[in-house]
């Protein structure tokens, strides 16, 4: 008890004080409708800073689960966008009509995924996806982000996991071609800047410029799939064929949600390039 009278004793003056502030405080406010007004529209000011933090806090914290959600989004879109494309070519008919469409000439399919781990420093570089063998993932399959541009190729699949060599790989290799002018070439990683592939094997007739879009042509990829834009390219000894480096579209460094991309027919190609290595 003594020491609880000592306690008070050493601050009844802050009390004090305090109790006289916020009567004081009290009589301001309820002096006239313009001082309430203005007080109410201060703290309401406040609260709602408070609450917009608040708010964008749990945004951020969200944002994780909001990106697979876009990124299945897209991967259904993408698979729609297939469909009515494959039969619109097979039909024949004008692209801008409104038709209706059989989903069984859907020609590839969607599996959204999350990058589980990977590398950007090793001359063979992986990365792994929480997809695999039980969601229908095989080798072969591509990959790419939900913006269409380019990442690589699943090589082998667990039960759950799947393993993807990506195209800062110097053992990757696939089909490109210019976009404005359709001429092909072989895209591969040199091994040195994480930013940049290279382009060979580019006819003479192609006349590579910088700033040129570069595309893949692979029958594990739908068209449109982006490799990057050409910065700066050159005519080898011989004057036979270009060379050409690449800027990666893909920030391969901050991937985190990707699309799985499968060919249904790629059985039938397999089959066929088979049949062609027999003979």
């Amino acid at each position: 008890m003594h020491r609880l009278i000592e306690f008070i004793k050493r601050i009844y003056v802050l009390v004090v004080f305090l109790l006289l502030e916020v009567a004081a405080l009290w009589s301001y406010a309820t002096s006239s409708s313009y001082t309430e007004a203005k007080i109410l529209s201060r703290t309401t000011a406040i609260g709602g800073t408070i609450s917009g933090t608040i708010t964008d806090i749990g945004h951020f914290f969200s944002l994780p689960e909001k990106n697979r959600r876009l990124t299945a989004r897209i991967a259904e879109l993408s698979e729609e966008l297939d469909s009515r494309e494959a039969y619109i070519l097979a039909s024949g008919i004008d692209s801008t009509a409104m038709v209706m469409y059989d989903d069984s000439e859907q020609h590839f399919r969607y599996h959204p995924a999350r990058v589980v781990s990977m590398t950007t420093n090793r001359k063979r570089n992986n990365i792994v996806l929480d997809r695999g063998a039980v969601d229908g993932i095989s080798p072969d399959m591509g990959v790419i982000t939900p913006d269409n541009e380019l990442v690589g190729y699943v090589v082998s699949c667990s039960e759950h996991y799947a393993v993807v060599m990506p195209v800062l790989n110097i053992d990757f290799s696939t089909g490109g071609r210019i976009v404005e002018n359709d001429h092909v070439c072989v895209i591969r990683w040199p091994g040195a800047s994480r930013y940049e592939v290279e382009a060979v094997e580019l006819s003479i007739y192609s006349e590579p410029k910088s700033g040129m879009e570069v595309e893949v042509r692979s029958e594990r990829l739908p068209s449109g799939i982006t490799v990057g834009t050409i910065e700066e390219y050159v005519l080898n000894n011989a004057k036979s064929a270009y060379s050409a480096t690449i800027r990666i579209a893909a920030n391969m460094a901050t991937l985190d949600n990707v699309l799985i991309v499968e060919n249904l027919h790629y059985g039938e190609i397999e089959e066929l390039m088979r049949q062609v290595d027999n003979e």
